[in-house]
């Protein structure tokens, strides 16, 4: 049976408003209308015969002319609406239209229903799309995911083929980037029109969930949170309106929607090693945030299970207690004895979105931390190392090595977690290359600058490319701001001499500092410096300053550089320094009882970057610094899913990186040629897959076709028959209407001559 047309839909909705312009012919009929003015003349009674046989022709004619200047009006409004009918019945066979299925394959997609995932609904349907289609239309395939990737790019009539690539479409663990994949389609679309010129129109078919995380940029949804996160969203809203408004221009535009309202799921959002140096000698510290998405917000709480899982075995639970809408933090703590890379995660019991259950941490724990001191003179690194190592006992958790700067040169920076450089004079632009390999990678590196150090030699090898002063004000730290340019987060001046008998931590923002809010008894601020190199910043907001004299000369800076710290501090971290002026030393600081707090405090800050990002998602890239000797060489990359790939390490930077993680899981990374394991990552998903909440079809743009997808009790998808176009059909009945209105009003005419 063949269907019939069940409603009509427009892609330009807002044309219509143009319809009101088909009253133009009537209002300039009634305004040229002549007036009958009654004159009485003798003569009138001869005429009046005459008027009156052709006075119904007349009538008529004008009529005629009316109706189809006013039918022209409303044809042209109508087809520029772009109507469309829900049914295939009322098109010839001759029309033929290219369709391109995009099945969204983000992690929301793994929703388990009645009827099956979201993705294989989807799948189901869009092939029934295929069989429901015309003789003669071309299919073409995609994936709304992150990356968008096309599984058919070339059109083909071939149904069986386009069927077979629906089901290539595999689940990511990942989001769908609406803005990329709108991007694919006009690609995909542009080399359509350009390979198959026999085509007549072009619809493109979305078969999704409508999650706010993915067609909330379509939907003009204001971005919240961090502010660097709502210029990102700004910028994806207003690309997807861009690549939306240019596509329903040459295609017709339909979302089929497979999701389920009202859809709770609860999640791990949130894993973390609040243990900056990991260490078999402590335990480790895990916290955990669990989140409900959906439900209603009075329906109570909950409690949910939830277990520390160490390389694949469950150690410990807690039992975490929520109701909708809420979070709920947990914490664990377990002792690692066995040195080495480890996998830990937090997991929750199975529910119907399973692939976000889980999120992963990956840690080296090592015997003890290994610290490098590099002096520019005799004792310059004496304090620091004192600090680090009070007892000087071996089986001390943190084991510094002081070295001169003569021995940097052939020492291998990727067997030390952090390098603090104590009033060293200056680098080698190799030495330079290195520790800037070093740090992108992951290392970290903290700067005492002194009496020897040449601070044109520093800023010409690692500082920033342009600095400006600014004045020194709070900050909130941001882990995860980068620098462009140098290594140094500052410009290093002139030392001057200013005494300064107290400091000021600028409200203790900054984590160096943080700890010692509420503890002015441990001396931080009454801290002693007479003189120290005046340091200026970028105008950018990457580096932070943690320090500052009461004057508002910063003192102690930080920065990210790649995934790695460093910081930098304006003064001498020893005594042997002197002061010209005054012949004492730069600062009493390493005398002070603030001292070794303070130095630990710099090296969990600066060594927090060697474990990895706190946060990378799937689709990000991985990486980390790799050991000299494998510079230039290929490392093998074990996936979550078994598989081993092969990734190259640069003999430039001296790191590793591999950016196909398209799983959640630990990423393992081996030398082929040696044993254990060089490197492990963690890739987790992205936790805004894990709200299911809807975008509300009202704040969709209204020429998209939205179309739910209802399933009979046998499973089977309702009829999704495609819309067919009538526009051309539409103009060109305007086009004839126009010729015959011509030809009329000159038929016409004639004869009343």
């Amino acid at each position: 049976m063949i269907p019939l047309p069940l409603a009509f839909g427009f892609a330009n909705l807002a044309i219509l408003g143009w319809l009101g312009a088909a009253a133009a012919p009537i209002l300039i009929h009634l305004w040229m209308k002549r007036v009958r003015k009654e004159t009485r003349w003798a003569a009138v009674r001869f005429l009046q015969a005459a008027i009156k046989r052709h006075a119904r022709r007349l009538q008529l004619q004008q009529w005629i002319l009316l109706a189809i200047r006013t039918a022209i009006i409303l044809l042209v409004v109508l087809a520029a609406a772009k109507p469309t009918l829900d049914s295939l019945g009322l098109v010839g066979p001759g029309v033929r239209t290219h369709r391109m299925l995009v099945v969204d394959a983000s992690l929301s997609m793994g929703l388990e229903t009645d009827a099956g995932k979201l993705i294989t609904q989807a799948k189901r349907l869009a092939g029934q799309l295929i069989d429901q289609s015309r003789e003669g239309d071309v299919f073409s395939v995609a994936t709304l995911a992150a990356p968008p990737r096309a599984v058919l790019a070339q059109p083909t009539s071939d149904r069986s083929r386009a069927k077979r690539s629906v089901e290539q479409v595999e689940l990511t663990e990942g989001t769908a980037d609406l803005g990329r994949g709108l991007q694919l389609v006009r690609q995909l679309l542009t080399d359509a029109e350009a390979a198959a010129s026999n085509v007549d129109r072009h619809e493109i078919t979305f078969f999704t969930d409508l999650t706010a995380a993915t067609w909330g940029p379509l939907a003009g949804d204001a971005p919240a949170g961090d502010p660097s996160d709502a210029e990102a969203e700004s910028a994806a809203t207003g690309q997807a309106a861009q690549l939306y408004a240019k596509l329903i221009e040459d295609a017709v535009l339909t979302v089929v929607d497979v999701g389920q309202p009202d859809a709770e799921n609860t999640a791990v959002v949130e894993t973390r090693l609040e243990t900056s140096t990991p260490t078999t000698q402590r335990p480790l510290a895990v916290r955990a945030k669990i989140a409900r998405f959906g439900g209603e917000k009075d329906s109570g709480s909950e409690e949910q299970l939830v277990d520390l899982v160490v390389d694949g075995v469950a150690v410990a639970s807690q039992t975490a207690r929520f109701s909708a809408g809420q979070t709920a933090s947990v914490s664990f703590s377990h002792q690692i004895r066995t040195p080495g890379e480890h996998t830990l995660s937090v997991r929750l019991a199975e529910d119907r979105l399973v692939a976000d259950n889980q999120r992963w941490l990956a840690c080296r724990v090592e015997d003890n931390v290994r610290v490098l001191c590099v002096e520019g003179r005799r004792g310059a690194a004496m304090y620091v190392a004192s600090a680090l190592n009070p007892t000087g006992d071996n089986d001390s958790p943190i084991q510094p090595e002081v070295v001169s700067d003569a021995e940097l040169a052939a020492i291998d920076l990727a067997d030390y977690r952090c390098v603090f450089f104590c009033n060293v004079a200056q680098l080698s632009r190799n030495e330079a290359q290195r520790l800037e390999s070093y740090v992108r990678g992951g290392g970290g590196a903290v700067f005492f600058l002194g009496d020897r150090v040449d601070a044109d030699r520093y800023n010409d090898l690692l500082g920033p490319p342009a600095a400006a002063t600014r004045t020194v004000t709070p900050v909130v730290f941001k882990p995860g701001d980068e620098q462009d340019g140098g290594l140094l987060p500052a410009e290093i001046g002139r030392p001057v001499s200013s005494p300064q008998f107290r400091l000021d931590p600028l409200e203790y923002t900054h984590p160096i500092v943080a700890p010692f809010r509420g503890r002015e008894r441990a001396g931080l601020i009454t801290t002693p410096v007479s003189r120290f190199y005046q340091l200026i910043l970028p105008n950018d907001a990457a580096s932070q300053t943690a320090l500052a004299t009461t004057g508002g000369d910063p003192l102690l800076v930080t920065s990210e550089f790649g995934r790695g710290r460093v910081v930098l501090f304006a003064t001498d971290g020893s005594l042997t320094s002197v002061d010209p002026s005054t012949g004492e030393p730069w600062t009493a600081m390493p005398a002070w009882p603030s001292f070794l707090p303070i130095v630990r405090e710099l090296l969990s800050f600066a060594s927090t970057g060697g474990g990895g990002p706190p946060a990378v998602t799937v689709g990000e890239a991985i990486g980390g610094p790799a050991p000299e000797w494998a510079a230039g060489s290929e490392l093998a990359v074990i996936r979550p899913d078994g598989q081993q790939e092969t990734t190259l390490v640069s003999a430039v930077r001296g790191a590793w990186s591999y950016d196909r993680t398209d799983r959640a899981g630990v990423y393992v990374v081996r030398a082929e040629d040696r044993p254990g394991t060089l490197a492990a990552a963690a890739v987790n998903p992205d936790p805004r897959e894990s709200d299911l909440a809807r975008t509300p079809s009202a704040a969709l743009p209204a020429e998209l076709r939205l179309r739910n997808s209802p399933t009979t009790d046998s499973g089977e998808a309702a009829n999704l028959a495609p819309a067919t176009g009538v526009h051309r059909g539409l103009l060109m009945a305007a086009l004839l209407l126009v010729l015959l209105e011509t030809f009329l009003a000159y038929w016409f005419g004639r004869s009343a001559g």
